[in-house]
């Protein structure tokens, strides 16, 4: 079968949330400003006082004209000129602005984290990634370390950068401090760490991220895409997959025509006639109607159960699954017990997970996580499906603060 890979979609919209800084802050023993210049910017600010962008630019060009000018003035120049491009909408002149003020060697101390700020957020806009990465870089590098939002915008700049190793460390340390500080991590620093991760086609690393914002968020869109990933490993079993349609169903997740089509075509194979039934209900075609012989079944369960303390092993855990695909959790944690106790079935796999998914479906959390902590055997996908139950029942436990 078919699938894609993990994917991530996100946009920079860095004009829209990162405050400027807007005003040319003079430093208290700053060079003067050679009076021609002066002039013209102070036309310049009535102009952009009154929003005449437009007027203010041109005050600015007169303010570049001056034949007298020094470095300093244009490192002023520079700030007014961006202000006025950013107010037409100009994002490319912005830019350059904005990188000219950021690149003055001889600026105060003080003025430089605001300046390389508006450097790294106008050359990402303008898609000047090596600048902003420089940017980026330098910002990285001062005392005291830069705010959280501004931390974000540098994992940006070192994603679009092409440095996607710098752009999973930043990550990393955002979603550890937000951890630590007892607050769900921010998700744009989950989309990042996945979206750098696939740069790597490190999809194991992948997988990992978006398990992270599945416990964080725990958005049936993000379960959807995890469980698509896994039906397209290799050596997927057919009851691998009804364990997949299972968490797919309590997760809420998005069930495609092709994913049912799968989950109705192995669950008939299997003869578990309610996941067969519940496939149909979510779209899957190309299998036979298992209503009856679900309804036929159901009439002998009561039957299947008294027989069940006469049974073996793989009798009890055959029947677990038949009642969990009929929403009979309690008789299938019963039985599954039942089976534990016998030794299991033929499958070492086959009973804990049942078990483990019966205990989800009752809310026993901590049971289903230690039941899933102990699945051995089965397929080469069979474990990361056990811990991908494992996690769901920790969500459960755990919902994250909103």
């Amino acid at each position: 079968m078919t699938r894609t890979t993990i994917r991530a979609a996100f946009v920079a919209a860095l004009l829209a949330t990162s405050a400027m800084t807007m005003a040319p802050a003079l430093a208290q023993r700053a060079p003067s400003i050679t009076p021609a210049v002066g002039k013209s910017l102070q036309d310049a600010k009535k102009a952009l006082d009154a929003k005449d962008f437009q007027a203010a630019v041109e005050a600015v060009q007169k303010a570049q004209g001056v034949s007298s000018k020094k470095p300093y003035d244009d490192f002023v120049i520079n700030q007014y000129m961006l202000q006025a491009q950013l107010g037409l909408k100009n994002i490319e002149a912005a830019a350059a602005a904005a990188e000219a003020a950021a690149e003055y060697a001889d600026m105060p101390a003080e003025q430089k984290p605001g300046m390389l700020r508006n450097g790294m957020v106008l050359a990402l806009n303008a898609k000047h990634y090596d600048k902003a990465m420089n940017y980026a870089k330098q910002l990285e590098g001062m005392t005291p370390p830069p705010d959280a939002h501004t931390q974000g915008i540098i994992m940006q700049a070192y994603y679009f950068g092409g440095d996607y190793e710098a752009t999973a460390n930043k990550a990393k340390a955002m979603i550890d401090a937000d951890t630590a500080a007892g607050k769900r991590p921010a998700k744009e620093a989950l989309d990042f760490l996945i979206q750098a991760r696939i740069k790597q086609k490190n999809e194991a690393a992948a997988e990992d991220a978006l398990m992270m914002r599945i416990n964080a968020f725990g958005d049936p869109e993000d379960w959807t895409q995890m469980i698509d990933v896994v039906l397209g490993t290799k050596g997927l079993r057919d009851i691998d997959a009804v364990y997949l349609a299972r968490l797919m169903f309590a997760t809420g997740a998005k069930v495609s025509p092709q994913d049912a089509n799968i989950f109705g075509q192995t669950s008939s194979h299997l003869a578990f006639y309610g996941d067969t039934v519940q496939a149909a209900e979510h779209g899957g075609t190309g299998f036979p109607d298992a209503t009856a012989k679900m309804a036929e079944d159901k009439k002998t369960l009561p039957k299947q159960i008294a027989d069940a303390p006469k049974q073996n092993g793989q009798y009890n855990v055959k029947l677990a699954q038949a009642l969990y695909s009929y929403g009979m959790f309690q008789e299938a944690e019963t039985a599954a017990l039942a089976a534990q106790a016998k030794g299991g079935g033929t499958d070492a796999s086959e009973t804990p997970m049942v078990l483990g998914m019966t205990q989800v479906a009752l809310n026993k959390y901590d049971d289903a996580i230690a039941t899933f902590g102990k699945v051995t055997g089965g397929g080469p996908v069979t474990p990361r499906i056990a811990k991908m139950w494992a996690d769901y029942a920790k969500f459960k436990k755990s919902p994250p603060a909103q």
